[in-house]
């Protein structure tokens, strides 16, 4: 048996009989029987070179031979030390890129394409057009023509299905521990005196819009030039801002209206409350009375739940919780004075945050004080609003109080019992039966000067420091440390807002830049049954707390019958006098008025 040559390898055909067995006389009966062939179109270079290995004997391809003079011409090299790694080499550059100015314009679409002779606004016309075209022999030819390239296509999306939700409503099992977040956009306060960003509002219909209030709070900086305005800035335009609102006193605080979106409440430096109403223009619709208003500036006002969605609260630092109803601002509906609770003379106490929550009970008020208490407030109807509890006075039997004035004040979205508070270096958190705090973070290394609790996750809430750093606390995975710590600015945070939607984070600093933070999801979708989870450890931790308050006034208790059960000891006053004056002798001490008296003492 012998195969083809080469050329027939090659072209694929098939040998006959007579190439098989050889030419002759015995080939002739299978002469008479057909050629089968098939051509292969590929070249014989595309088949590619088969490999062809062969033994053969070693060969020497080149030697160098024996020289003895070689080594007089060897040199010894000075030793030299060198050190290699193989880390790549980097550098981190930061660059704040122009602001680029965008603008909006209108533009008109009209339907191109149609003959000069075809009016495309009449029905009729096209109508006609379109069948004279599909008669057309050679309508067929250009459309299937055409589709050639978009068959693949379709071929592709229905072998790979881009838009496919893969573990579509499963809950995960964990969730990632790389946590993250981004800067989405800058909204610096077009002013050139800088003010800081005092308040932060959204706007209660989507994350489309944020109010920010700006002013300067530091004790006479406020100079004559300085621009009184603040300003309602649209997520999509960062250049400019939407709205600017009018004051003749800078706004400290600035709250939409939940039931009407298109009204404003605002706080002054003054004391003043403005109400806007954005249908009617940037200034005020009404203001409060003078009389009636508050001292010192507005450091926090509320939306409260009505009918009518016209009642506020405010609270100031001169000491007072005010209670309004926009619809008539001559006057107040009712007030409350901040004391410490004495009964002889009480003293005052600035309120500077306000924290009120339909779910935690519609009469219940939280304040936190320059004093680093926190009081809790009662409004019922037709009585005098109270004050329940002093959370941390001393005075009133609690303990923890911050070491400053308590800025920021929140109530937990799903267990509104409890609640967080920073004041000093350090967050707190804190429940109604308890005078005491809870949980508290480690002390920080710069001030603390707002907190806000994720509106999605129990269990995650967030820090502003004055070192420019916001920090992120998960207690569903870990309460010893930060889950994530993020540098947002270089010069000191001053407010902090969290967007309904939990994914959105609107921090402010000392320089009028309000800074739009994206969360990753691992900080938005809550883990499975984290609320229950959260639950429970906040009970856990309360009941703790009240476990270590039994004991500690059962110890108070047993020490204050033995103090009442012993007997004044009896001592002898001549022996006494005569043991001190030997001891100032001793000491070398002369003199007449050396010695203590005797008072109060049982003599025998």
């Amino acid at each position: 048996l012998k195969a083809g040559g080469p050329s027939e390898r090659a072209s694929g055909r098939r040998p006959t009989e007579a190439s098989l067995w050889g030419g002759g006389a015995a080939a002739a009966p299978c002469a008479a029987m057909n050629e089968y062939e098939y051509i292969y179109m590929k070249k014989r270079k595309d088949f590619g070179r088969y490999c062809n290995f062969d033994d053969v004997e070693p060969k020497i391809l080149g030697q160098v031979d024996l020289d003895l003079t070689r080594g007089d011409m060897y040199v010894e090299q000075t030793v030299l030390n060198l050190t290699l790694d193989n880390i790549p080499q980097q550098s981190d550059h930061s660059v704040n890129t122009a602001r680029v100015q965008t603008r909006s314009r209108a533009m008109i679409h009209i339907e191109g394409g149609w003959p000069k002779e075809v009016d495309y606004q009449e029905a009729q016309e096209t109508l006609k057009w379109r069948k004279r075209l599909e008669k057309d022999p050679s309508f067929v030819t250009t459309v299937k023509q055409l589709t050639k390239n978009t068959i693949p296509c379709l071929e592709m999306n229905c072998t790979i299905d881009l838009f496919e939700h893969y573990f579509h409503q499963q809950e995960p099992e964990h969730l990632p521990e790389s946590l993250s977040m981004k800067t989405i956009a800058l909204f610096k306060d077009p002013a050139d005196e800088k003010r800081s960003v005092t308040k932060i509002g959204w706007h209660p219909e989507g994350p489309t819009k944020v109010v920010g209030s700006y002013s300067n709070l530091r004790f006479q900086r406020m100079t004559d030039e300085m621009p009184m305005a603040s300003f309602i800035w649209d997520i999509n335009e960062r250049n400019v801002p939407l709205t600017e609102l009018r004051t003749t006193s800078p706004l400290i605080s600035c709250q939409y209206n939940h039931k009407n979106p298109d009204t404003l409440l605002g706080g002054c430096y003054n004391g003043l409350l403005n109400f806007y109403d954005l249908r009617k223009g940037p200034t005020p619709v009404s203001k409060s009375a003078v009389e009636v208003s508050h001292y010192d500036p507005v450091y926090d006002v509320v939306w409260l739940q009505s009918k009518t969605g016209t009642e506020c609260a405010s609270v100031s630092s001169d000491g007072r919780l005010l209670f309004w109803d926009v619809r008539n601002m001559t006057e107040f509906t009712d007030e409350c004075v901040l004391t410490d609770g004495g009964k002889d003379e009480p003293k005052t106490l600035g309120g500077v945050s306000l924290e009120w929550m339909q779910e935690a009970g519609p009469t219940k008020y939280l304040v936190g004080t320059e004093h680093g208490i926190i009081l809790s407030c009662t409004r019922r109807p037709k009585k005098p609003v109270e004050i329940g509890s002093w959370f941390g006075s001393e005075d009133r039997g609690g303990y923890g109080r911050h070491f400053g004035p308590v800025y920021g004040l929140k109530r937990n979205p799903f267990h509104p019992k409890f609640f967080l508070s920073v004041g000093d270096w350090c967050g707190k958190m804190w429940m109604e039966e308890l005078k005491g705090p809870m949980l508290q973070t480690p002390y920080y290394p710069a001030f603390l000067s707002a907190a806000a609790w994720s509106p999605t996750r129990a269990g995650v809430f967030f820090l502003c420091r004055h070192d420019g750093r916001l920090d992120t606390w998960d207690y569903f995975y870990r309460m010893n440390e930060v889950s994530l710590s993020q540098k947002i600015s270089d010069c000191s945070l001053t407010s902090l807002s969290m967007q309904a939607g939990g994914s959105l984070l609107a921090v402010g600093d000392s320089e009028g830049v309000i800074t739009l933070m994206q969360l990753c999801d691992g900080l938005v979708q809550p883990g499975p049954n984290e609320k229950n989870l959260i639950g429970q450890m906040f009970d856990r931790e309360t009941k703790r707390e009240k476990n270590l308050e039994a004991i500690k006034k059962l110890s108070n208790a047993n020490k204050k019958d033995d103090g009442q059960g012993r007997e004044p000891v009896a001592i002898d006053p001549t022996e006494y006098q005569a043991r001190e004056k030997s001891f100032f002798a001793d000491v070398g001490m002369t003199g007449d008025d050396l010695g203590t008296t005797m008072g109060g003492v049982k003599t025998s």
